[in-house]
């Protein structure tokens, strides 16, 4: 038996040491020529481990460094200018620039913020799958760069959910609550029925360990806060005192702009992936660390209040489903990185295709909605 292995790559990129140590038997020689036969090696690389296979997507994107953050906010960048020049009429103004400038700062800032939050209190691994995640579900819904109001309520919804995740940190936690209690009521301004977060606040104080009945009053705190400032202000530029509570409050079921079939792909493929992945992490509940199992909840009930927002959001126009995007992109990183210890080698090999074809499909299908 030859100690090394042939194969039909150039001599240059020889097979590592250590896939000629584990190579040991015959069947396991054939299985890597086919491999190297079957993929082009600017295609795919491979590295053997116990027959765990490594594409180039999972491979780059499994690492979480500055020059994968400039990738992933470039690509951003780059469908938003796309699409600026795509959506007729252009009109080249000052107030386009400035707002054109603002909403590209905004989608930069979230993505920061969201890869903030996860990094933060571990909810992912250390690479960077959920902002790339994150990233294409914007780009797969372009109605989310013309809508301010949801753009907006999101970013504040994301400020909340920073300081919601963190209380069970144990550090200063009611200031934590009100901080989250007043950015909700600051995102309900421009999309009432972001108020539906503060159940999501009401669970995570719920959660906590050391929690103190006194703690569920500091929400009505901000939001009488949020109340007062706003009010005062409209009575300063001349308005009446009710004006400031003047919110649209209405539940609209018109979804004739789902008829797109850009639009109903989207849509269509987020709900399969959330009822896929979701299913997922509510079946891995039992399996989870005992002091894991708190955060494994909120991001569930995270996700459903998210999707209970974006379906009683009264004007349908694809960009209400931004609310969704973020704890997604957050449990479908989990998903990715999940590995089931007791499965055969066969059945692993299947799980790792799987998940990586889900992988490319998320990056592939933003420049497939783009070209219908």
């Amino acid at each position: 038996m030859p100690k090394s292995l042939s194969c039909s790559w150039p001599s240059s990129l020889p097979l590592s040491h250590e896939a000629n140590q584990m190579a040991k038997t015959r069947s396991q020689q054939k299985k890597i020529r086919f491999l190297q036969n079957t993929f082009p090696r600017h295609i795919f690389i491979f590295r053997l481990q116990k027959y765990k296979l490594r594409t180039m997507l999972t491979s780059f994107f499994g690492k979480s460094k500055p020059i994968h953050f400039l990738i992933v906010s470039l690509y951003l960048m780059l469908s938003y200018v796309f699409w600026l020049f795509l959506d007729p009429p252009l009109i080249i103004s000052l107030e386009f620039i400035v707002n054109s400038l603002l909403t590209a700062l905004a989608l930069v800032f979230l993505l920061l913020l969201l890869d903030f939050i996860i990094r933060k209190n571990n909810l992912t691994g250390k690479n960077t799958y959920a902002m790339l995640v994150f990233c294409c579900f914007i780009i797969l819904i372009p109605a989310i760069f013309s809508s301010a109001s949801i753009l907006i309520s999101n970013l504040f919804i994301l400020l909340a959910m920073r300081r919601i995740v963190s209380l069970n940190s144990k550090k200063k936690t009611q200031k934590k609550i009100l901080d989250a209690a007043l950015y909700i009521s600051i995102a309900t301004l421009f999309n009432f029925w972001s108020i539906l977060f503060f159940i999501v606040l009401y669970f995570a104080i719920f959660l906590k360990t050391d929690k103190k009945y006194k703690e569920f009053l500091i929400p009505t705190m901000g939001v009488f806060a949020v109340g007062l400032i706003g009010s005062s202000y409209t009575i300063l530029r001349g308005e009446t005192f009710n004006s400031f509570f003047k919110i649209n409050t209405s539940v609209l079921w018109d979804f004739s702009a789902y008829q797109s079939i850009g639009l109903l792909l989207a849509a269509s493929t987020l709900l399969t992936l959330m009822l896929w992945t979701l299913s997922y992490r509510i079946l891995s509940i039992s399996s989870a660390a005992k002091k894991e199992r708190p955060k494994v909840l909120l991001l569930i009930i995270i996700l459903l209040i998210c999707l209970l927002i974006s379906i009683l959001t009264p004007i349908k126009t694809g960009a209400e489903l931004f609310f969704v995007l973020a704890p997604l992109a957050i449990i479908t990183t989990n998903y990715i990185e999940s590995r089931n210890s007791r499965a055969s080698k066969k059945q692993k090999r299947s799980q790792f295709w799987f998940k990586e074809f889900i992988l490319w499909l998320v990056v592939l299908l933003p420049l497939v909605v783009a070209l219908l």
